[in-house]
C-alpha cells in the first residue's frame, strides 16, 4: 500500500506525462494507448516504486499519467514500458508538467477545454473512472483526491453556468449526428455496435434515444456484456463468434472496442453494398484497407472530430468564462493547500505554548491566550513567508499578554 505523507508536501511534485491529439495523430496515440489491464499493471508498478499517488487517464484523444514523483520522466518511463510507445516518439509528440501547471492542466481537461471536441463533457466520467480505479489500487492519496474533487467541482460549474458544452458534446453523440447526416432514412437500417464497454454503453444509449426506428445489434468479446446492453437498449444480441456475417449484413457499424488487433477486417465484406463505418477506437480497430472497398465510407475518430468543427467557434467564445471559473477554483485549492502547509507548525507552536505555561491547562484565561496567539500566528503565516520570525512573534505575543 502507498504510504500517506503530509498533504502539504505534494504540490511541487505533482506531475503529469501525456500524449494527446494536439501533437499526434491516431497512429501515434495508438502506440501509447493503455488497455484496462495495462493501466492496472502500471498502477501496481507505481505502488512498487512507492509513489505517493498515481492515476491513469486513457481515452480516444489522450493517454495521461498523473503522479506524485521527483520528475515527470519517471511517469514517461512507465508509460513506455506498458505501451508500444518509445521515448523518442514521446519526446517528439508528448508533454510533461509539474506543480501548479499540472493542476491547471487537469482542470482544463476536466472542463473539456483540452478535448478534441471542445466542451466534450464525457471526459468527466472518464476522470471519475480513472480516479476510482486508482483508489481501488491504493494509488489515490488525500492530496490527489482533493485536487481531482476541485477539478470536478470546477467542471460542473462551467457546465451549468456557461455554454461551453452546448450542442454536440461528445464523440459518442457525434456518431449519432453523423449517421443522421449521412443516412437520410435510418428506419429499419441495421446498426451494429462492436464493443459494449463503458464508452460503448454511452453509444448504445444514444442509439436507443435518437435512432429508435433502427434495428440495433450489439456484440462484444465478452458476450454477456453485449447481451446485457442489448437487453437494456431493446436491441439484438450478436455472439462475438458471428461478428463477420453480422458486419457484412449491417448498414452502419460503430466500433468502440479496445483491441490491439483489428476487429473489423476487409475480408468480412463482399459486393458493393453501401455501408457507413465509424471507428471510435484508439488504436484503430478497423483495418484501414476497408476504406478501399466500394460502397464503404470509413471514418476514424480524428476525421469525426474535424467534421464537428462547426460547433467550435460558438464554444470558443465561452472559453474566457470557463477560465475565470478555473482560476477561482484554483485559488480556493491554493488556499486549502496553504492551510495544510501551516497546520503542522501551528500544532507545534500550540504544544510549546502549553509546555511553557506554568498554569494548569484548565485555566480558561490561559486557554484563551494560547488560542489568541495561535490564531494571530495563522493570520501572519497566510500573509508572509518568514515562519521563523513569526513563531518568535507568536511566543512573544503570548508571554506579554495580560
Amino acid at each position: 500500500m502507498i504510504i500517506e505523507e503530509p498533504v502539504h508536501q505534494f504540490l511541487d511534485n505533482f506531475c503529469v506525462a501525456g500524449i494527446n491529439y494536439r501533437k499526434s495523430d491516431i497512429s501515434i496515440r495508438g502506440k501509447f494507448s493503455l488497455l484496462p489491464e495495462h493501466s492496472i499493471l502500471l498502477l501496481e508498478q507505481a505502488v512498487q516504486k512507492k509513489f505517493p499517488a498515481c492515476m491513469v487517464l486513457s481515452t480516444c484523444n489522450r493517454t495521461e499519467i498523473y503522479g506524485i514523483c521527483d520528475h515527470p520522466h519517471q511517469l514517461i518511463e512507465m508509460l513506455c514500458i506498458h505501451t508500444h510507445g518509445n521515448m523518442k516518439d514521446f519526446i517528439e509528440h508528448g508533454y510533461q508538467y509539474k506543480g501548479l501547471t499540472t493542476v491547471e492542466h487537469l482542470f482544463k481537461v476536466a472542463a473539456g477545454l483540452d478535448s478534441q471536441i471542445i466542451g466534450d463533457y464525457e471526459i468527466l466520467s472518464q476522470i471519475k473512472l480513472a480516479a476510482s480505479q486508482a483508489k481501488k489500487k491504493n494509488c489515490l492519496n488525500s492530496f490527489m483526491e482533493r485536487v481531482i474533487n476541485y477539478a470536478l467541482q470546477s467542471s460542473k460549474e462551467i457546465k451549468t453556468t456557461t455554454k461551453l458544452s452546448s450542442g454536440t458534446v461528445s464523440v459518442s453523440f457525434a456518431a449519432i449526428e453523423i449517421i443522421k447526416e449521412r443516412i437520410a432514412d435510418t428506419h429499419n437500417k441495421k446498426i451494429l455496435l462492436v464493443g459494449t464497454g463503458k464508452f460503448g454503453n454511452h453509444i448504445g444509449k444514444n442509439l436507443k434515444s435518437y435512432l429508435s426506428g433502427s434495428i440495433l445489434l450489439f456484440t462484444n468479446r465478452t458476450d454477456q456484456k453485449a447481451f446485457d446492453l442489448a437487453t437494456e437498449c431493446g436491441g439484438n444480441f450478436v455472439p462475438y463468434a458471428n461478428l463477420a456475417p453480422a458486419a457484412a449484413d449491417a448498414d452502419v457499424i460503430i466500433v468502440s472496442s479496445a483491441s490491439e488487433k483489428y476487429t473489423i477486417l476487409s475480408s468480412y465484406f463482399t459486393g458493393s453494398k453501401a455501408r457507413l463505418i465509424l471507428d471510435l477506437s484508439v488504436p484503430q480497430n478497423v483495418d484501414p484497407s476497408v476504406k478501399d472497398i466500394e460502397g464503404i465510407t470509413l471514418l476514424n475518430v480524428d476525421e469525426i472530430s474535424v467534421i464537428l468543427d462547426k460547433t467550435i467557434s460558438l464554444r470558443q467564445a465561452e472559453v474566457p468564462k470557463a477560465m475565470e471559473i478555473i482560476n477561482k477554483t484554483m485559488l480556493d485549492l491554493c488556499t486549502w493547500y496553504r492551510k495544510q502547509a501551516i497546520n503542522p507548525l501551528l500544532r507545534m507552536v500550540k504544544t510549546q505554548l502549553y509546555e511553557i505555561s506554568e498554569v494548569h491547562l484548565t485555566n480558561q484565561a490561559f486557554e484563551e491566550k494560547i488560542h489568541k496567539a495561535v490564531s494571530s500566528l495563522a493570520i501572519q503565516l497566510h500573509q508572509q513567508n518568514n515562519k521563523g520570525c513569526q513563531c518568535i512573534t507568536a511566543l512573544s505575543s503570548y508571554l506579554h499578554m495580560n
